[in-house]
């Protein structure tokens, strides 16, 4: 058998041209995550122009928060559209992480800032001992150095699962740990989505296209598991009622639909 992909993959106008179809085959939940679409956009609206302080408040972490998810569900809807469900997991994966960092801040926000600080301070040791390791010219070992030794040994990066304890969602790294593998990371997991076993895996074939309905649907419900925390803990936290009824109802639809098992 002989394949043949489309030239711009996913990018093709034939993907394109099947857009309507996978819209259609998941109609109702494609329809409630335009409706936290909006949502999400007219909280961010009211935050953005409500919010006006130090860049590292809790304040204005929470509408920087809102912001990431935002853009990352709004990634994963659009990667969903065009039957890119291993993708649009990957995506949803760090719209969760999101829901963590803003469960943090109604648990233990202080904690949260410094592991904030903490991990950016990290990252730049780390960086500067990379390159430390890899450069060859005298002088600029003997500055990156100095600079790795101006920067705490004790540092440490922010971890998921220490984000998840500092909060009421806890529960929630289990399903980020699940989409690690499922599709966030490189794993033997995520790379059983590119082939079709057959037989208990005696024989196989590439997979190649679109996904199928079910596994569009199954990434839709792991962006909207992500994202509606965020809507309801940013509203909460930056007292915004306006949004109290809509939330309500948002949170209700959700929960009459039932989580499916990944594959």
């Amino acid at each position: 058998m002989e394949f043949e992909l489309p030239k711009a993959g996913f990018l093709s106008s034939e993907v394109e041209d099947a857009v309507p179809a996978i819209l259609q085959a998941n109609h109702e939940l494609f329809g409630f995550a335009r409706d936290v679409n909006h949502l999400i956009m007219a909280i961010a609206q009211e935050a953005v122009n409500t919010v006006h302080t130090s860049s590292m408040s809790e304040e204005a972490v929470l509408v920087r928060l809102l912001m990431r998810a935002a853009g990352f569900y709004q990634g994963a809807l659009l990667m969903a559209e065009r039957g890119m469900f291993v993708e649009c997991r990957a995506m949803a994966r760090s719209v969760i992480e999101v829901s963590l960092a803003v469960s943090a801040m109604d648990g233990d926000k202080g904690t949260l800032i410094q592991m904030l600080r903490d991990d950016h301070l990290k990252s730049r040791r780390n960086r500067y001992q990379t390159l430390h390791t890899q450069s060859t010219n005298p002088e600029a070992r003997k500055a990156l150095q100095a600079a790795i030794g101006q920067l705490e040994k004790s540092l440490s990066l922010i971890s998921p699962k220490a984000l998840a304890a500092l909060g009421p969602l806890e529960a929630s790294y289990f399903v980020y740990q699940v989409l690690s593998d499922n599709a966030g990371h490189v794993s033997a997991s995520s790379l059983d989505h590119y082939i079709e076993p057959q037989e208990g895996r005696k024989y196989w074939d590439y997979k190649i296209g679109a996904g199928t309905p079910d596994e569009v649907g199954a990434s839709l419900y792991y962006c909207l598991y992500g994202v509606i925390p965020v809507a309801v803990g940013v509203a909460d936290l930056l007292n915004l009622e306006q949004f109290a009824a809509q939330i309500r109802e948002v949170v209700d639809r959700f929960d009459r639909n039932p989580p499916p098992l990944l594959a």
